[in-house]
């Protein structure tokens, strides 16, 4: 027997055991089902999430574009290629000469701001899933994404002058944000609760495998004088072709739909409506089965939505509603910019050549890049067993101790030539003394895989995770135009900091940065393993109301089992 209040007036009574145990619940509120108490666990047996692995596939290919960018972004903007060599005595191209023979000489600034053109479009695109990224849906926010990536790519590729390179960059940027913003919510949607920390997570090692194409795509193509940056560029429009092609024919969210019927007071009637039985097909399309879990799952994810939407749409304003996820989502966007990863990552050249390498860029570049994924692996495989906390709080202590490696060795640096002072000395000529060479290229090694551990993969997870399902696509997009905000700080103050501070003392701070990072997470980051969406909102929300002790009712139904009525 299943008594369940459901408003001021109205109690629901219905009668059924199922395995010989008797349920018996008793809420004040529209809080978990009390089906939930023995089913819940049976979740992990339905018959196969072969399309929630395919549909991961294609909607994690916007990280591996992200990725990718970054990774032949060094072999793109270089001599040779987008730059003129040093003995270059061809055409030198200017922002609106046209030619396809031409390269260009850029000032440290032009240069930075070609790097940082896609990001900046990243940071636009952002912006605008404040508004209307409830309206465009998950599915096809993947879409528009994997449109631009493909578009922004051939614009860059084909590009006859500085500014159309500009243009097709700030065009796959664009991309990157609606492709970033949609992967984590739309994955977190579609998986059940045993699977979603690992593939979340598993985003962030597609973004380091893109990273692994981008260097592989620059030895490949820059041999190419002048040209071989085009078909850098242009190969990632074969990936987003495939990513649009294969979005196509994935079904929406079922989270998505169910809340979309709420807002529009559609499902409340008798459940026949379009919307929800197009959550229905979703559902069993993503679970791969058309058992009764699927309709007891798509219920509870009804109950829910019903419970905690209004029927107005979110705006973004509406996220300041909801301070407990919104603080936990905003911090730990920012603190994983602030604690220093592109300025550690800024002196890794001149790292490993202290420590006697000689091809130390190239090193570098694939040294760094292999701990990132195989660090990533880790957090990935092991995420729904220790938990998110946990690899949060030990990967900040890594970069911590890391951090204050770095500081200490770089208190060390010399110059070449030792008439000159060291404040003056040629940032090419300025090294690491042998001894404490090998120290650094430790602490940098810790360091990456510390990030990649915790704040690289965990902290979208847990901001897909958090906030409640009406807000949660303007959440998702403020949490992206702050990290992406903060990501643009850090990189045009690194120069100016450097210099400022000195790396030793820029280390110092970001060591600091670390502590508080490590506060912060121990004192206010819920721990959202094994849970499903529903269950983290109430938590985030304080929506509890009475829940049924599980003790209790199994206790209870133990002792009825074998009777065929009971009385209360």
């Amino acid at each position: 027997l299943k008594l369940r209040h459901q408003g001021q007036n109205e109690l629901d009574v219905e009668g059924g055991q199922k395995g010989g145990f008797l349920q018996l619940s008793f809420c004040s509120c529209s809080a978990r089902p009390a089906d939930n108490l023995l089913t819940e666990p049976s979740r992990s047996n339905m018959s196969s999430l072969r399309n929630v692995y395919i549909a991961f596939s294609f909607i994690a290919t916007g990280g591996l574009l992200f990725g990718y960018v970054i990774g032949i972004n060094s072999n793109m903007v270089t001599k040779g290629q987008l730059l003129c060599p040093d003995d270059w005595s061809g055409k030198v191209g200017s922002v609106t000469s046209y030619g396809y023979g031409q390269c260009y000489q850029l000032g440290e600034w032009q240069t930075g701001m070609l790097s940082s053109t896609s990001l900046i479009g990243a940071l636009t695109s952002s912006l605008i899933c404040f508004g209307y990224a409830d309206i465009i849906g998950r599915k096809r926010e993947v879409q528009l994404g994997a449109a631009l990536y493909f578009l922004g790519s051939l614009v860059a590729a084909l590009a006859p002058s500085l500014w159309a390179i500009f243009a097709g960059l700030l065009i796959y940027g664009l991309g990157i944000g609606f492709a970033m913003h949609a992967a984590p919510i739309f994955i977190a949607e579609i998986s059940p609760a045993e699977v979603r920390g690992t593939l979340v997570s598993a985003k962030e090692a597609v973004i380091v495998l893109g990273m692994f194409l981008g260097f592989a795509s620059g030895a490949a193509f820059i041999p190419m004088q002048l040209l071989g940056w085009r078909f850098m560029i242009g190969a990632a429009s074969i990936m987003a072709g495939i990513m649009g092609v294969g979005a196509c024919f994935l079904p929406e969210s079922p989270r998505y739909l169910i809340l979309k019927g709420v807002q529009q007071g559609r499902l409340m009637a008798e459940g026949k409506d379009a919307l929800i039985e197009e959550a229905r097909l979703s559902l069993k399309f993503f679970r791969g089965t058309d058992s009764a879990e699927v309709e007891q799952e798509l219920q509870t994810m009804i109950t829910e939505t019903e419970g905690s939407s209004q029927e107005k749409e979110a705006g973004w304003r509406e996220t300041f509603k909801y301070p407990k996820p919104m603080i936990i989502g905003c911090g730990l966007v920012c603190l994983q910019q602030v604690t220093g990863q592109p300025s550690v990552l800024y002196y890794a050249t001149n790292i490993f050549k202290g420590a006697g390498f000689a091809s130390s860029a190239a090193l570098s570049s694939t040294g760094v890049g292999f701990v990132k994924l195989l660090a990533t692996l880790v957090s990935v495989w092991r995420v729904d067993q220790f938990g998110r906390r946990q690899l949060l709080l030990s990967g900040i202590a890594m970069m911590s101790v890391a951090l204050l490696i770095l500081g200490v060795a770089f208190l060390f640096r010399d110059c070449i030539d030792e008439a000159m002072p060291l404040n003056k000395c040629p940032e090419d000529k300025l090294i690491l003394p042998q001894s404490w060479a090998w120290c650094t290229v430790g602490a940098l090694m810790l360091y990456v895989s510390g990030y990649q551990v915790g704040f690289g993969p965990i902290t979208w997870l847990i901001i897909s995770e958090v906030f409640p399902l009406r807000v949660r696509g303007a959440a998702l997009s403020t949490a992206a135009a702050v990290n992406f905000f903060f990501n643009i700080l850090v990189t045009l103050s690194q120069a100016y900091l450097m210099a400022l501070l000195t790396p030793s003392g820029v280390y110092a701070s970001y060591f600091v940065l670390t502590i508080v990072s490590f506060v912060f997470v121990k004192k206010l980051v819920l721990e959202t393993k094994g849970l499903t969406l529903e269950e983290i909102e109430r938590e985030m929300t304080d929506r509890k109301g009475c829940e049924p002790q599980e003790d209790s009712l199994v206790a209870s139904a133990q002792a009825a089992k074998g009777y065929g009525a009971a009385s209360i």
